[in-house]
C-alpha cells in the first residue's frame, strides 16, 4: 500500500532539511524533534516500538534483532518509527490512547500502517530525487543496488525495493525463502508486462539459474549474470510471445532473509 504524495513529500522534505548533503541519521532526527530513543535486548518481541509516555514519544530499538543502532536495519527501523510519528493518523492514534504496537520492519508486515511506515522510512533514508540522481550515474542491476545501499547506509533489501520503484531501470526484484517467494517489486514498465505475478513457490525457480543455485546452497558471486526470459519467472507470460523479453538475472543471498533475485530487461 503506497503513501499519499503529501506523506512522501514530507519524508523527502525532512531528509533534505535536516541532512541536505549527508546520509540521513534517523536517531539524530528523532532527537531534533524531541523524541528520545534507547537500544535494548528484547529477543524476538519486535524490531522497533514507538511509545507515548508522559506525553513524550520514545523509540525502542531491539538490539537482539537489529544489532547496533548504526546497522542498516536499525537505521531503517528508527526511520520506520519516525513514520509512525510524522504520519498524522498514526501519531494521533497514540495521542488518543491507542496502545503502542510492535513493529517488524522492512516490508515484513502486511498491515496497512506498517507498510505506510516502511514506505515513509524508505523515502526518508533514500530521498526520491537524490536517490534517482545517484542511480542514473551508475550501472544498472545488482551492482547499482549494492552501491546505492552503501551510499545511503541502507540494507540491500530495502535498497532493492526502492531501486525497482524509482523506475531508473527496467528491473524486477524478488526475495525467495527456502520454500516460497516473499515479495516481488517491479519498475513500471516491467509491471505493465507481468502484473507482478511471479512464481510463488521456490521450487518453480528456473533450474540452473543463479537464484536456484543459491537456494540449493551453492555460492554465486555478485558480479555473475545469466541470461533468462520473463516466462521463466512469470507463469502468465507466454513462452515466445512478444512480451517474453530477454533479461539478465543476478542474485545474492541475504543471510536468513533468503535470496534476492534481480532481473534486468535487455534494452
Amino acid at each position: 500500500m503506497s503513501l499519499d504524495n503529501q506523506s512522501i513529500e514530507l519524508a523527502e522534505y525532512l531528509a533534505e532539511t535536516y541532512f541536505p548533503h549527508d546520509a540521513i541519521d534517523p536517531i539524530a532526527m528523532a532527537s531534533k524533534v524531541g523524541i528520545t530513543s534507547s537500544v535494548g535486548h528484547y529477543e524476538d518481541a519486535f524490531d522497533g516500538l514507538l511509545e507515548l509516555r508522559e506525553r513524550r514519544f520514545h523509540i525502542y530499538v531491539n538490539k537482539d534483532r537489529l544489532g547496533p543502532p548504526t546497522t542498516p536495519r536499525a537505521r531503517f527501523t528508527v526511520a520506520h518509527e519516525l513514520g509512525h510519528y510524522f504520519i498524522d493518523s498514526h501519531r494521533l492514534g497514540l495521542l488518543r490512547g491507542l496502545a503502542p504496537h510492535p513493529s517488524f520492519t522492512e516490508f515484513q508486515s502486511d498491515y496497512l500502517i506498517e507498510r505506510q511506515a516502511d514506505e515513509f522510512a524508505a523515502n526518508l533514508l533514500m530521498p526520491p530525487r537524490r536517490f534517482a540522481a545517484s542511480a542514473k550515474r551508475i550501472e544498472s542491476g545488482l551492482v547499482a543496488i549494492l552501491k546505492l545501499a552503501e551510499l545511503n547506509r541502507t540494507s540491500v533489501m530495502s535498497t532493492a525495493i526502492r531501486y525497482a520503484r524509482t523506475d531508473v531501470a527496467p528491473v524486477a526484484v524478488m526475495l525467495w525463502a527456502e520454500t516460497e517467494r516473499r515479495w516481488c517489486w517491479s519498475a513500471t514498465n516491467v509491471w505493465n508486462i507481468t502484473q507482478n505475478k511471479a512464481h510463488k513457490l521456490s521450487k518453480n525457480v528456473p533450474p540452473g539459474s543463479l537464484t536456484q543455485q543459491l537456494l540449493a546452497g551453492s555460492s554465486v558471486t555478485t558480479d555473475e549474470a545469466q541470461g533468462s526470459v520473463l516466462s521463466q519467472w512469470y507463469p502468465f507470460v507466454r513462452v515466445g510471445s512478444r512480451v517474453d523479453h530477454l533479461c539478465r538475472e543476478q542474485a545474492i543471498r541475504l543471510g536468513n532473509f533468503g535470496v534476492l533475485t534481480v532481473l534486468t530487461l535487455d534494452s
